[in-house]
């Protein structure tokens, strides 16, 4: 009897036996080439030595110590190494607080934005704000900022009343451009949304604005234009709104910079952190906290009233920390920069796709949304799934990308996002384009097929 509670209980899944470099092996020994990183996690793909033997040597000093208690000398060295490749006002001051996983580090940065607060005695200011079309979590918090209606109404009874503003969605840009609206006034206009969303709710309840400086899962690999997010850092600090960069999937490397909002030079004043932080070795997020608000807790009562079991596990922290010393001497978020081009190259080839709409991203960070009219931009169904079904088809050509839906409104629309691992070889890229070729072209009939019947 099958005891794991999967997580969609009507289809089955693969054992996997083996992972190695980009590849993975199930136990029927079919091999997969990670064109996605498990879920934009394992960013310097499989069984990598030098994480392994880190773990075992921490394993082999102690597995455990509570943050009460102890800290290890492996969380100090990660703090300060993570401090160091930090925007400025997090280099002198500033600190990591390490917690177990993306979703539990946007928890953590939710209360902590609200701890700073209490402690200035501003505590009218619990209200953030966030973005449609956006996901930060699965716990109560996270999921309250999240701007994804499909994974929201299950919950909403649960969840808190926050205010959303618009993406930056140029595909689908309200001004109606017809290709990918390039316009600094539209840029700028959705960004002073969010002045109007703070003088709305009253500057003096407003604690947050979080945002991924580029939308991952929610709407595919979606960038906004270069005036964003220097008129966020603007507004935020106009009406003294604390300004959270949700780097879960960004940070680190991904979208081609130490962390996603070094692209506009902006410097927020908390950034969560996960998935690449220990690449997939180890369950490891953290949230960064910039001077200032270290500062705020310092001048005050020097508690921030908040913990994890697991926070700051040493062992998990050793791995996040041979995975920081392993990227930065094979030079991998140059690499990733340098090789950007070259593989959104190979992904602007799908175009040759009826159902391929756009191609676009950052770094190693690409998505395909896809479409049933190309002309109109009208997505397909979402009882046709899709972005689910070339997920599956790729999966049984031996690639794994991964899907997404929702994108246009939450309901409609579909893509797929491809996030190699950093140090996938050129070769290895020209076979992931073979096999998602293969599989867009399976699929592709199909639909065709299917609608001309």
């Amino acid at each position: 009897m099958n005891s794991f509670f999967y997580r969609n209980l009507k289809r089955d899944y693969p054992v996997i036996s083996e992972g190695r470099g980009c590849w993975l092996t199930d136990k029927q020994g079919r091999q997969y080439l990670d064109g996605c990183s498990g879920a934009v996690v394992s960013n310097l793909g499989h069984a990598v030595d030098e994480v392994k033997q880190a773990v075992v040597q921490q394993m082999d000093k102690v597995a455990f110590a509570h943050t009460s208690q102890f800290v290890s000398d492996v969380a100090l060295e990660l703090a300060a190494s993570l401090t160091e490749i930090a925007p400025p006002n997090f280099k002198h001051g500033g600190r990591v607080y390490f917690v177990s996983g993306g979703s539990e580090a946007v928890e953590t940065a939710l209360k902590m934005a609200r701890g700073f607060f209490f402690e200035q005695r501003e505590t009218k200011r619990t209200i953030t704000i966030s973005r449609w079309n956006s996901y930060h979590g699965s716990t109560r918090g996270a999921l309250s900022a999240t701007g994804h209606p499909a994974r929201r109404t299950p919950y909403l009874p649960l969840l808190s009343e926050e205010p959303h503003i618009s993406p930056v969605y140029q595909y689908r840009c309200r001004c109606g451009a017809t290709g990918v609206c390039q316009s600094s006034e539209c840029t700028l206009r959705l960004a002073d949304e969010l002045e109007s969303a703070i003088l709305e709710a009253g500057p003096e309840n407003v604690m947050a604005f979080i945002a991924e400086p580029v939308v991952g899962a929610a709407l595919g690999a979606v960038a906004p234009g270069p005036e964003y997010w220097p008129r966020i850092r603007e507004i935020c600090t106009k009406y003294g709104v604390l300004l959270i960069a949700d780097e879960v999937m960004t940070g680190l490397g991904r979208a081609g910079a130490n962390f996603g909002c070094d692209l506009w030079n902006v410097q927020p004043d908390i950034i969560a952190l996960g998935k690449g932080l220990s690449a997939g070795y180890m369950p490891l997020g953290a949230v960064m906290a910039s001077a200032k608000i270290v500062s705020g807790f310092q001048n005050g009562s020097g508690v921030f009233e908040h913990g994890f079991t697991y926070s700051g596990h040493p062992v998990a922290c050793a791995a996040g920390l041979a995975v920081m010393q392993y990227m930065q001497k094979h030079q991998l978020v140059q690499n990733v920069a340098n090789r950007e081009s070259a593989f959104f190259k190979r992904l602007e080839q799908l175009r040759q796709f009826e159902i391929v709409g756009d191609v676009r991203g950052r770094g190693f960070l690409g998505a395909v949304e896809l479409v049933q009219d190309r002309a109109t931009k009208r997505p397909f169904a979402p009882k046709l799934r899709i972005g689910q079904k070339i997920a599956m088809q790729a999966q049984i050509d031996g690639l794994l990308i991964y899907p997404g839906s929702g994108s246009v409104d939450g309901l409609n629309g579909d893509h797929f996002i491809v996030a190699p691992p950093f140090n996938i070889s050129d070769k290895e890229l020209d076979e992931l384009l073979v096999r998602l070729t293969k599989s867009l072209a399976t699929v592709q009939e199909s639909v065709l097929a299917a609608s001309a019947s």
